[in-house]
């Protein structure tokens, strides 16, 4: 029985599986109590029929031997006659040599007919016949139940019978039978819908937690799931839903500060180490491959520390971007001619005027990660495009480079997420580029995705409002920190597994 509740829950939830149980409950009861109902009914209207018929062979019976003047057959006849009901007065002549049994009186219905049945008790005792069919002087037949008392009258044996007709108990028995053949399914359809119902109720404080729960982000641990009053096991999981809340919070706060002040703290052993390897690169110093070297180090480590702090500071408070006027075309023009330490193919720029509302230094930074990327992974050309689809600024960064598989597009956006493992550290950045684009663009109210570019390769799209539909600004003068409409699809991406061993790896290494 558990395993069936089993599988009935994970088949069709705990509502439809509460119901059907409770449905096959009342049906197996039902229809036991109807089948003891009907049997319970027939053998009560049969024994009360029996009775009846007991009760009119003893008077009759008794009537005939207390008539002692005339003949055993006169006194039969008297006793039976005019009479509407099923009776008759039978004894046997020659019990020894055959039986000659002959009707001594009978009732109206059956004044030219034999016997109703065989029986014979002894003087004394009764007898019962359940039912047999008694032919009346009309012709018809009735089924009937017959009770047969022997007693003793005139110096003879005889037989009293009494017939009671069946008809009766069969048409109340049937009528029960109907009755419980239709009420059962009426009565297993109503209750399984309430309980249905009563289900659904009882677990609405479960999918009011559920939908407080999936509804939460990373950022919204503070926030607790409604306690029902009742205290019950509901009640105790909600309690114990908000201490686990309490406990991630907790957690997610000491994890922050940490990143936070290890961040902070590597600032300045940084800048020591920039400042020295300045002093180095002078006459006297050091190797100049070696000074470089170890520039390029600390300058990606000086980055690292950056993109942290950022990253830092929009899992605390969020990022809180300026709110003013930025021509995106402006943006994407200058990395026309900027310098960058990747290498590969220059960006080729075709741009539109398009102004949105918004951190120019954070959209600076949001262009120059996604050209970067491209760059280090194109083969030959970058193309960076600006446009205005409907209310939104569209950017696109597309490279002709081995591309992000499906199954990588959301992932891609993670922190630290690098798609090549086996690539070396100096071929790309550290992971969080394209994490600080998704986080830099949903603070702006914004979206961004990864799609295939048309000749192959990568395309990296950012929809901004545009300046006349940018979001109002609060009295801080912050834009908001999620989007207004639909939250940007690579927000939080789930993890996404890693491939196989032994599969091939994806030559695209630092998205």
């Amino acid at each position: 029985m558990g395993r069936l509740r089993g599988r009935l829950r994970a088949r069709f939830g705990v509502r439809a599986a509460s119901a059907l149980a409770a449905a096959a409950a009342v049906a197996v009861v039902l229809v036991i109590a109807g089948a003891a109902l009907v049997f319970l009914l027939n053998y009560f209207l049969r024994m009360s029929l029996e009775d009846t018929a007991t009760q009119q062979t003893t008077q009759l019976g008794e009537r005939v031997a207390a008539n002692f003047e005339g003949e055993l057959k006169k006194n039969a006849v008297e006793a039976t006659g005019a009479r509407s009901d099923l009776v008759q007065v039978i004894t046997d002549y020659a019990p020894r040599d055959g039986h000659d049994i002959q009707v001594l009186g009978a009732s109206d219905p059956l004044s030219y007919k034999p016997p109703m049945t065989d029986l014979m008790p002894a003087a004394g005792e009764i007898q019962v016949d359940p039912g047999r069919q008694v032919q009346l002087d009309d012709g018809t037949m009735e089924q009937a139940l017959i009770v047969a008392q022997g007693m003793k009258a005139s110096g003879r044996t005889i037989v009293v019978l009494a017939a009671q007709p069946l008809d009766g108990v069969y048409k109340a028995v049937d009528t029960v039978f109907y009755m419980v053949l239709i009420g059962v399914p009426i009565l297993v359809v109503v209750a399984g819908f309430f309980t249905y119902l009563f289900a659904g109720r009882a677990l609405r404080p479960v999918e009011a937690m559920r939908a407080q729960v999936a509804g939460m982000t990373d950022r919204d641990l503070g926030r607790r799931v409604p306690v029902p009053p009742a205290r019950d096991e509901v009640g105790r999981l909600a309690e114990t839903m908000n201490a686990m809340l309490a406990r991630l919070q907790n957690a997610q706060g000491v994890q922050r500060r940490f990143v936070a002040d290890a961040s902070h703290e590597l600032r300045s052993p940084l800048a020591t180490i920039a400042t020295g390897l300045e002093l180095m690169d002078g006459p006297g110093g050091a190797d100049r491959e070696t000074v470089a070297t170890l520039r390029q180090e600390a300058e990606r480590l000086n980055r690292l520390v950056e993109g942290l702090l950022l990253l830092a500071r929009a899992d605390e408070r969020g990022l809180q971007p300026r709110r003013e006027e930025v021509d995106l075309d402006e943006v994407v023009q200058a990395e026309r001619g900027r310098p960058s330490d990747v290498g590969g193919a220059g960006p080729e720029v075709r741009a539109e005027p398009v102004r949105v509302v918004g951190d120019r230094g954070q959209l600076v930074r949001v262009v120059r990660n996604l050209v970067d990327n491209a760059r280090r992974h194109a083969r030959s050309k970058v193309l960076v495009t600006v446009r205005r689809a409907g209310g939104q600024a569209v950017i696109e960064v597309a490279d002709d480079g081995p591309g992000v598989p499906p199954a990588d597009r959301a992932r891609v956006f993670e922190r630290f997420v690098r798609l090549d493992e086996a690539r070396s550290r100096g071929d790309g950045g550290a992971g969080l580029g394209l994490a600080i684009v998704a986080e830099v663009v949903a603070a702006h109210g914004g979206s961004v995705e990864v799609d295939e570019a048309p000749g192959g390769g990568a395309l990296f799209r950012v929809r901004l409002p545009v300046a006349e539909e940018a979001p109002d600004a609060d009295r801080t003068g912050a834009l908001p920190r999620t989007a207004p409409a639909a939250p940007s699809p690579v927000r939080r991406p789930s993890p996404a597994p890693r491939p196989p061993a032994g599969a091939p790896a994806v030559t695209r290494s630092s998205r």
